[in-house]
């Protein structure tokens, strides 16, 4: 009866109406007695709204939420061109170009004269006054490299000089006595020619004749030693003024000066020295002519020929970098080393000193070539060498191209590389950035050239 009480009170509770009619009222009561279980589900009710509200919620707030965005397309579509822009690399080009490549044979060497000249003093046993030049001068044919003491010489040619006056003395007493002897000569002949003539009338005797004859042959034989007597006191002056002479050379000759136009390559001597005939003072480069003395191997020598360019450079002085010529090929083969001795003439230059080590590029052949500059050229490990073409769309594209010969920068010009198969002449190569691109990447292209 409990529990019918209280089924009642929550009903009478909803309408005053309901009580008003006892029929419904005891119909309920009845059916609340047979079981309470029907009861149970009518408290669930609720519940399930609120449920259904909550969903209604969720579902509102997701479209308050697109109306918010206004509209704006999904971020799938808004994402790929922001990626675009954030992987561009920017680089820079330059075109693949047709250039004269050569080929080249890489030999050493040492610098040398072509003409060593040692230059010695030609007066010896005379002290070194003055040395006028040092090691590296350049000087001129004739021109003064050192001044040797003179007073030596210049009392020898006083000397000569007054045994010149003597034996010029002797001479005019020669001729003297050459002149009284040819004028006895003639007296005794006037006197043989009057007495012949008495003695053709016999007015002398054949005995006076004779004597007369003997006086005149005496005269004349005087006159003969008496010329010769002149040609031997001649002949002393002239010994003498040839003794002036020579020593009046040697006192030019106390000016050492240089036999031709060159470069001091090196000087022996120094003031207070004494000078000698064999021991030169000085050597000269004539005429500043040096030459690089390498050696090629025999299984190279046919690749060289006679005047082919060469360009010289050093690995110690980088500013050397000169254009020489094979002048000379020795046709001789050393038996030990199998090389043989090439010389290449070098241009005068200021850098080069006899005893240098340099290095030669022999060209070997000379030809028409694709060249791209060494920067755009990029080994791989594998051995297969890439470079990276500007496609029309701006895509970075990898191709892998035969290297052939490597040419030296010029002037403005960079270092370039021969590229034997894989490119083409007009196409545009990456030169820069090229270290951090993939195939098909895209680029931004700051500078062509």
């Amino acid at each position: 009866m409990v529990k019918k009480a209280a089924v009642t009170d929550t009903y009478s509770s909803h309408s005053g109406a309901e009580s008003e009619d006892s029929a419904p009222e005891a119909e309920l009561s009845d059916a609340s007695e047979l079981s309470f279980s029907p009861a149970e589900p009518a408290r669930k009710l609720p519940g399930r709204g609120v449920l259904i509200g909550l969903g209604v919620g969720i579902l509102l707030t997701l479209v308050g939420t697109r109306l918010v965005g206004g509209g704006d397309a999904p971020p799938a579509e808004v994402t790929p061109p922001v990626a675009a822009t954030a992987t561009a690399q920017t680089v820079t080009t330059a075109a693949v170009q047709v250039a004269p490549v050569q080929s080249t044979l890489t030999v050493n060497g040492t610098v040398q004269a072509v003409d060593l000249l040692d230059v010695t003093p030609q007066v010896g046993g005379l002290q070194i006054r003055q040395m006028l030049v040092r090691e590296g001068d350049a000087v001129t044919a004739d021109q003064a490299l050192a001044i040797l003491d003179t007073e030596t010489l210049q009392a020898d040619i006083r000397q000569e000089q007054a045994q010149l006056s003597v034996a010029q003395a002797e001479v005019i007493q020669r001729r003297a006595a050459q002149a009284q002897a040819e004028a006895t000569q003639v007296e005794a002949q006037q006197n043989l020619s009057r007495l012949q003539s008495l003695a053709d009338r016999g007015a002398i005797s054949q005995q006076e004749l004779t004597r007369q004859q003997t006086e005149a042959l005496t005269a004349r034989e005087a006159v003969g030693l008496a010329q010769a007597e002149v040609e031997s006191a001649e002949a002393t002056v002239r010994s003498q003024q040839a003794a002036i002479d020579r020593l009046q050379t040697q006192l030019k000759q106390t000016t050492v000066r240089a036999p031709a136009a060159g470069i001091v390559a090196e000087r022996f001597a120094n003031i207070g020295d004494v000078a000698s005939t064999s021991n030169p003072i000085v050597s000269l480069i004539q005429n500043n002519q040096l030459e690089l003395e390498a050696e090629v191997p025999q299984a190279q020598l046919d690749q060289v020929s006679l005047g082919a360019p060469v360009n010289i450079t050093s690995s110690s002085d980088p500013r050397i970098d000169l254009q020489g010529t094979v002048e000379d090929i020795n046709p001789v083969l050393d038996s030990a080393t199998r090389t043989a001795v090439v010389n290449i003439g070098l241009p005068p230059s200021d850098l080069l000193r006899p005893g240098m080590f340099l290095r030669g590029d022999i060209v070997t052949s000379a030809r028409q070539g694709v060249v791209v500059p060494s920067t755009a050229v990029l080994p791989q490990q594998d051995g297969d060498t890439l470079v990276y073409v500007l496609g029309s769309d701006n895509q970075a594209q990898a191709r892998t191209v035969q290297t052939g010969q490597r040419l030296p920068a010029v002037g403005d010009q960079p270092a370039r590389v021969e590229i034997v198969a894989g490119l083409q002449a007009g196409e545009q190569v990456i030169v820069t950035g090229v270290g951090y691109l993939q195939d098909g990447d895209l680029v931004e292209v700051v500078r062509g050239e």
